[in-house]
């Protein structure tokens, strides 16, 4: 059996470890034991120290570090990373999530399935529901297998083997310095990250060298978005349905070249390119692409100018291409020859009226005066901030 630890990356947050050491208690392991590592960066934090010394982890070993400086969380997750240089692989969890009973069998069987795959970047826990570029609704075409691919790290939850963290820290090392406001190939909210963030340079890394982290159906991670480093106040935006029962068979895992859910960084299906015979087919049904990555043709839910229609489909079926797949007629999903002139409309009062219905799925009258007076409410207290700092 593969020596994967679980490193659990705390700070000062005590509550927060003690869900997420709770939720592993309730959680299955080999009978061979399960080493168990808390990692806390140093700092006021007495009292998560003593929490994470006197824990009783019956599982098997217990290790716990008090980093020797104030790391901030960039450089103790990329510390923790290196953990894997001891180890056939570590799964690393912030303090913030909650696991599954099945996570650790999950990331086991991944092991297995990934060892040997040098086009996977890692393998998460996590199962996104929601788009974080466009903040809409997002759900992978389901083809029969236990998993789906995406051209993004996770951070909420995810296992490396001891190749794919090497792999990845050699990258960094080499790239501390990487343009992400030059850069074409990232996503808009990536970029706008701050300079605390490791994920950005992970996600760089992914893209550039054309590698995919493996996602699950079902998530067996959630996450519940505690104030700290990257949300100022508690959110639940982020919390997704866990596998819960037991699994009664081994995970149908698929390799990329199987798949039918292949998601480049911003949630687009590059299967549609297989699908509709198109190698050159820049695929956008989000409509949120700045540029189409100099390809002739473009499948997108937006407008163009100066481009010749070839195809269109109707939005009504979910996820957004089963319409192309299943041919819906309509007018809501383009095909479009592109020219050098070819520019992108911006979006009519109808079209956003359009994606409001489609992606909200429909709001009664009484939810919209609440969630109008949510608006008015959010809108003056930034107005506030605004006028305080000015």
């Amino acid at each position: 059996m593969a020596d994967i630890p679980i490193v659990v990356v705390a700070y000062n947050r005590i509550e927060s470890l003690k869900r997420i050491l709770g939720s592993l208690l309730q959680a299955e392991y080999p009978d061979q034991g399960t080493e168990l590592i808390i990692s806390i960066d140093r700092g006021d934090n007495a009292d998560v120290l003593d929490y994470a010394n006197a824990f009783s982890w019956p599982f098997g070993e217990k290790q716990v570090i008090y980093q020797e400086e104030n790391l901030g969380l960039k450089r103790h997750i990329l510390k923790c990373g290196g953990l894997t240089r001891a180890h056939d692989g570590i799964i690393l969890l912030e303090d913030d999530l909650y696991v599954s009973p099945d996570f650790y069998r999950y990331a086991l069987e991944c092991y297995d399935f990934v060892a040997d795959k040098p086009e996977i970047a890692g393998v998460a826990l996590y199962n996104h529901r929601l788009s974080q570029l466009t903040e809409k609704v997002f759900e992978p075409l389901e083809d029969g297998f236990d998993n789906w691919y995406y051209q993004y790290a996770c951070s909420w939850g995810q296992m490396w083997t001891r190749k794919q963290w090497a792999a990845f820290s050699a990258w960094f090392e080499e790239n501390m310095d990487y343009d992400f406001a030059a850069s074409k190939k990232i996503p808009a909210h990536v970029k706008d990250w701050g300079k605390n963030s490791w994920l950005k340079y992970h996600i760089a890394y992914t893209v550039e060298n054309n590698l995919f982290f493996l996602y699950p159906r079902v998530a067996r991670t959630t996450c519940f978005s505690d104030a700290g480093v990257n949300f100022s106040y508690k959110m639940n935006w982020f919390q997704v349905p866990l596998m819960q029962s037991d699994r009664p068979r081994p995970l149908c895992l698929s390799t990329l070249r199987q798949s039918q859910a292949v998601y480049d960084a911003w949630m687009e299906n590059l299967w549609l390119r297989c699908a509709l015979d198109r190698e050159d087919l820049c695929v956008d049904l989000y409509g949120a692409k700045e540029d189409w990555e100099g390809k002739r043709y473009l499948l997108t839910s937006a407008y163009v100018e100066n481009a010749k229609v070839l195809q269109s489909w109707g939005r009504e079926m979910r996820p957004q291409e089963w319409n192309v797949l299943e041919n819906i007629p309509g007018d809501r999903i383009r095909l479009y020859a592109l020219t050098e002139n070819s520019c992108k409309q911006p979006l009519s009062r109808k079209q956003r009226e359009e994606d409001a219905e489609y992606f909200i799925r429909g709001i009664s009258y009484p939810y919209k005066k609440t969630i109008f007076a949510m608006f008015i409410q959010e809108s003056v207290s930034k107005l506030r901030k605004k006028l305080h700092f000015a």
